[in-house]
């Protein structure tokens, strides 16, 4: 673990403490990932089943489907044992989800409140959250000391068929995403913040929790601080590529430097015009230097990164300008090397199964610089 790093992120990101969230580094906990949704499904039943106080979530798609009924409904079963349970979601995807699904969770003294609440919306703000910012966090914590994260939804296709990276961490880090759903659930309800939870020590993973809120430029910071640090490598996997100038320029420049830069997407992702646009600068990277891996198995929505043994990240933060300008995200940042060597190996796990991309990797459709440029803006408004 390097001091550096440890320092480094807060006094980086200083200038936006007033609109993202940023915590110091905590010590004592513990990691768990997986990549499968069914496991992580199992995972969290048994951590709401053992609950005795309080239960949070805040989460971006939460369907009426199987997977959804079988979170609502082991929510349901803690409330009426009298665990205070607060759910706070992004509705505007889970249009799919029936209001009396949700009332049926009320019914059972469960505090549920929306990010996109269409009964209080004129026509034209209803517009305006629909191409404007969604509450992509995914978090759910269990008693403050059990926190969740990374990319799984409650829905059948991200439980049953995708694959994903989920994390689990314990101990008193868990403090931190609790403090980002209390930003969320004040901002968007007027509630105040229920009391902290100090949680005992777990282990002895070092976690950072790091949440941002729209038109804020935390992220951007930290991708381009991080990669202009790299001395060794930087590995880099997300479904979706559309990154922020500064930050592709910083991936050229570490890669130009000799920085074992490499990034890997699937062959195919869920929204074609992403697909199009990720495909469209797989030929720029590969010429400024960088590794280009693509996986043709089950779609893979994992959104992390690993850099030089010393640091990685795990969350809900694609690398595009949703992510980096107008969505609510949340990500895990890892300092201790234990937890770092995780993500790295989830990451050369699938890049295992990948194809790299050469040279001979064509151009969008033979289309003049001109185009693509113009083809990239029209897909970001996207």
């Amino acid at each position: 673990m390097q001091t550096r790093n440890l320092i480094l992120l807060p006094l980086l990101l200083v200038c936006t403490l007033l609109r993202a969230q940023v915590a110091a580094p905590v010590g004592g906990n513990s990691l768990w990932m997986t990549k499968s949704g069914e496991e992580y499904l199992n995972r969290l039943l048994e951590d709401i089943d053992q609950a005795h106080s309080t239960i949070e979530i805040e989460y971006y798609w939460f369907d009426a489907d199987k997977a959804g009924q079988l979170v609502r409904d082991a929510l349901i079963r803690k409330a009426q044992e009298g665990v205070k349970v607060r759910v706070l979601m992004d509705n505007l995807i889970t249009l799919t989800a029936p209001e009396y699904f949700y009332q049926k969770m009320r019914k059972a003294g469960i505090e549920v409140a929306y990010v996109h609440d269409f009964d209080k919306l004129c026509l034209g703000e209803s517009v305006a959250s629909i191409f404007g910012f969604r509450d992509h966090r995914k978090i759910v914590v269990i008693d403050g000391a059990i926190a969740y994260t990374g990319g799984i939804n409650f829905n059948n296709q991200t439980i049953y068929v995708w694959h994903d990276t989920q994390v689990r961490i314990e101990g008193p880090a868990a403090a931190q995403p609790r403090a980002i759903f209390e930003q969320g659930w004040s901002h968007f309800t007027g509630g105040t913040a229920a009391p902290a939870i100090a949680a005992k020590k777990a282990g002895d993973a070092v976690v950072q929790a790091l949440s941002t809120v729209s038109r804020d430029t935390t992220l951007t910071h930290l991708y381009v601080e991080k990669l202009n640090a790299a001395k060794h490598y930087f590995y880099l996997q997300t479904p979706y590529f559309g990154p922020p100038p500064q930050v592709l320029q910083a991936l050229k420049d570490a890669a130009a430097r000799g920085v074992d830069v490499r990034l890997l997407f699937p062959a195919e992702c869920d929204w074609g015009f992403m697909n199009s646009l990720t495909q469209d600068y797989i030929p720029e990277l590969i010429a400024s230097g960088m590794r280009v891996f693509v996986y043709n198995g089950v779609y893979d929505h994992s959104k992390l990164f690993v850099t030089d043994d010393s640091l990685a990240s795990c969350g809900t933060v694609n690398l595009d300008g949703r992510s980096f300008h107008t969505n609510w995200e949340d990500t895990l940042l890892f300092y201790d090397r234990e937890s770092v060597q995780q993500v790295k190996q989830s990451y050369l796990d699938l890049e295992a199964q990948c194809q790299e991309m050469d040279a001979s990797y064509p151009q969008a459709k033979g289309l003049s610089k001109a185009w693509r440029k113009f083809l990239r803006k029209i897909y970001r408004i996207l």
